[in-house]
């Protein structure tokens, strides 16, 4: 399969907007907390980052020079397959993986190893080892198609936001993307898509992605098939974390 990214995919994309040209003088503005309404010191204020955090309430936001604050994203409602619960000031997110395409799979997969097992039962049975040596290949193929449908109906991710950092943890079957980072001084979150083009047509992925505060990108959580879902862990990281959302460059938005 080929895939290729188009339209919302950036290596580098700017959170913050480029302040306007104005004609008259600058003017001094005093400068609040958008969460609790607390005025802010220089010491609160980050100009690399072109963040603030409140010393009150301890809410993370981006600074803007001039022009209309953001229109606030719609909420997303709480999709299918996901739980959502807080307990002892952290926030847990779980989502399922069962969906359509594993019924599909399954169905692919029994039918795909069966039919190997049938091959090297024959080959084995008259001697032909070369022939079912031949199908080894095809063997891998179907025992990772059939470890991908298994996890698809008993796995989880978990989402874990407390006590300073972000956990994600995908299982019980082993799976690549279990990480740990700081949330303190997270200043954003956003949303990134990614098109995939093949023989069938087109389809796209979605990752959250968290800005750290030395500028580097980090992936939270990838391979969501639906917007709104990656929409909505967004929401609810920021609402919990208290982030400002922000507009991201290149930033999947609803």
């Amino acid at each position: 399969m080929l895939e290729a990214t188009i339209g919302t995919e950036e290596t580098s994309p700017h959170y913050f907007p480029q302040p306007m040209q104005s004609a008259g003088p600058p003017q001094l503005i005093e400068l609040k907390c958008r969460n609790c309404g607390s005025p802010l010191s220089p010491e609160n204020i980050s100009p690399q980052l072109a963040a603030a955090r409140c010393p009150h309430c301890r809410a993370l936001f981006a600074i803007h020079a001039d022009g209309p604050p953001p229109v606030p994203k719609p909420d997303v409602p709480l999709p299918k397959g996901f739980s959502l619960r807080e307990y002892g000031g952290s926030l847990e997110i779980t989502r399922r993986w069962i969906g359509p395409a594993a019924f599909f799979l399954l169905i692919f997969a029994l039918f795909w190893n069966g039919f190997m097992i049938v091959w090297h039962g024959i080959a084995l049975s008259q001697g032909e080892w070369i022939m079912s040596a031949f199908g080894l290949i095809h063997t891998a193929v179907g025992i990772g198609v059939a470890y991908f449908t298994l996890a698809l109906f008993i796995n989880t991710t978990r989402i874990r936001a407390g006590l300073g950092k972000i956990e994600v943890r995908h299982g019980p079957l082993p799976w690549k993307g279990n990480k740990t980072i700081s949330s303190v001084d997270i200043p954003q979150l956003y949303c990134m898509e990614k098109i995939i083009r093949g023989k069938n047509g087109t389809s796209s992925r979605y990752r959250i992605e968290a800005i750290l505060p030395d500028n580097r990108r980090e992936t939270l959580v990838d391979g969501f098939t639906d917007s709104d879902h990656a929409l909505y862990v967004e929401q609810q990281l920021e609402r919990h974390l208290r982030i400002s959302d922000q507009p991201v460059a290149g930033g999947y938005g609803r």
